[in-house]
């Protein structure tokens, strides 16, 4: 754990390469183990103001041991940031795979694929990168190329895949205007080549873009949107395309590197859990909550270990100790998890109404947590709200609050999807929902009903309380500076970090507790 930027996914990595030199041995399956990483960190990692190689999914690897063998292995992904697809905020950048994918292609390729000079697509602001920075990217493209071929993805897949990619970004392009005498609206005639290239009929994608239900009992009788939906619509497209794909990775994944035991045997587990980091932006939105909201579980998780734990057990074999104070966070999770009237809930309940709309869900807020230290209401002519996390006082932006809890796809979309002419897109909306998020067991409803992001973030606390029974270690990440400068530590900005994570008050109980346990046979025989 620690802030966005203090070294999570690096750590993770050495953890990883660590375990597997460990097991000595040099089989395929390890060497598979070890490719996952740069096969993730290119779909699910993306260029922010605080890091430039920033995680924007959690991942759960799960390394399971016979004798001192690894056997298998299983990879959980809890919410994606599909957000970054359409939107990015200045000094920052969508998932690399894009950028790595116009910097490694040959012409011959990009050509296959429609895709054109960079500075055109409007989902990477038409940003691309000075020469140096290209040429890094090409050689990052030829390592996924490399890691997909280890893992055992078929190159028709990855065909599919970058094709699916490039359609994505195609997709970004269209724009919509008036239609002349029916106060509709319709693809614009500029846009007409960007859907060719996403390969979409022109009426098919105008016909759901465009046009909503009048309600869900009676699908087939619709009326025309205005122009911002539509831009909404097409978004969500994208996200959710985008969002199948990692899905599909990650079940891929999980596919091959499954354990080939006898299920007699008993296996015994490593998990690594590396989560996004902590974040406190300039505008902090949906996503920043739902990334805090899971820091929080985990800062309160090794409070209950460190802390709670650790001291009963020295009351229980009454030791003489004076209890040291920690600063608990459980009032702070109570405020955002607690069922009924906890933030998630009440986001959740807001999202089911039609009518409502995120100062609806703000009004909601005020008069639910009014009083409640760790809740303060916005200020100013910005729709908000401000929390007062573990880490410091955070202020979110209430905008697109609903829609993005809701995550929902155009009515007709699915068809558009399973009808499509690329096999892998047809395969990835076909049957049940690629979630890999362990979040399937909520869903009660039929396999299309997408679950709202407040309900998959439950899936990743219940992981989080299946942790309290296991063992655990901790990797604390501490950033040296807020410039993403090497060799430059700010004292302040550390002295900060182990402030907040509780790290000075783990020295005192690791430095005057009894930090060193021998079993009973162990001090026996010494």
């Amino acid at each position: 754990s620690g802030e966005s930027g203090a070294g999570k996914t690096e750590s993770t990595k050495l953890l990883l390469q660590h375990i597997m030199n460990l097991c000595k041995g040099n089989s395929q399956l390890e060497q598979q183990i070890l490719q996952v990483n740069p096969l993730l960190e290119a779909f699910g990692n993306a260029q922010t103001v605080m890091n430039d190689n920033s995680s924007r999914f959690g991942k759960y690897i799960q390394l399971r041991f016979q004798k001192n063998t690894v056997r298998g292995a299983k990879l959980s992904e809890y919410l994606l940031e599909k957000s970054r697809v359409v939107q990015q905020d200045t000094g920052e950048r969508n998932f690399h795979i894009f950028y790595y994918m116009f910097a490694g292609l040959s012409s011959e390729e990009k050509e296959i694929y429609g895709l054109l000079d960079p500075s055109l697509y409007r989902y990477i602001s038409g940003r691309f990168a000075t020469e140096d920075v290209a040429q890094l990217w090409k050689h990052k493209y030829q390592e996924v190329c490399n890691a997909l071929d280890m893992v055992g993805f078929q190159e028709q897949e990855q065909v599919d895949m970058q094709a699916i990619l490039a359609g994505v970004l195609s997709l970004g392009n269209v724009t919509f205007e008036p239609q002349e005498n029916h106060g509709s609206v319709k693809v614009s005639e500029a846009s007409q080549g960007w859907l060719k290239a996403a390969a979409v009929k022109v009426d098919v994608l105008s016909q759901l873009v465009c046009c909503v239900p009048y309600s869900s009992w009676s699908p087939s009788v619709s009326h025309c949107r205005s122009l911002s939906p539509c831009a909404d619509a097409r978004d969500s497209i994208a996200k959710v395309a985008y969002g199948r794909v990692f899905g599909w990775i990650v079940s891929k994944i999980n596919e091959l590197l499954a354990e080939n035991v006898d299920p007699e045997v008993e296996l015994r587990e490593i998990g690594i859990l590396d989560i996004f980091g902590f974040e406190n932006f300039a505008v902090n939105r949906f996503e920043q909550l739902c990334i805090n909201l899971a820091n929080e579980q985990l800062q309160h998780f090794f409070n209950h270990h460190i802390f709670q734990l650790e001291q009963a057990a020295y009351r229980e074999e009454e030791l003489p100790w004076e209890t040291i104070k920690f600063s608990n966070n459980e009032p702070i999770l109570d405020l955002l998890l607690a069922k009924p009237f906890g933030l998630l809930s009440l986001l959740d309940e807001q999202s089911a109404f039609p009518q409502a709309t995120d100062k609806t869900f703000v009004d909601k807020l005020n008069s639910s947590f009014k009083g409640n230290l760790h809740f303060q209401p916005g200020r100013g002519r910005v729709l908000g709200f401000s929390i007062i996390h573990y880490a410091g006082n955070v202020q979110y932006t209430a905008g697109g609050f609903l829609e993005k809890n809701r995550d929902t796809l155009p009515a007709n979309v699915r068809g558009l999807f399973i009808n499509s002419v690329t096999p892998l897109l047809s395969v990835l909306f076909t049957g049940k929902s690629l979630y890999c998020d362990g979040a399937s067991h909520i869903n009660q409803g039929p396999p299309w009903q997408e679950l709202s992001v407040g309900m998959r973030l439950h899936s990743l606390m219940v992981l989080m309380e299946r942790m309290y029974s296991a063992n655990p270690h901790f990797v604390r990440c501490i950033k040296p500076n807020s410039q993403k400068e090497p060799g430059v530590v700010d004292n302040q900005v550390v002295l900060q970090q182990l402030r907040y994570n509780g790290l000075l008050e783990t020295i005192r109980i690791r430095r005057d507790g009894f930090s060193w346990r021998p079993s009973f046979e162990e001090f026996a025989e010494r």
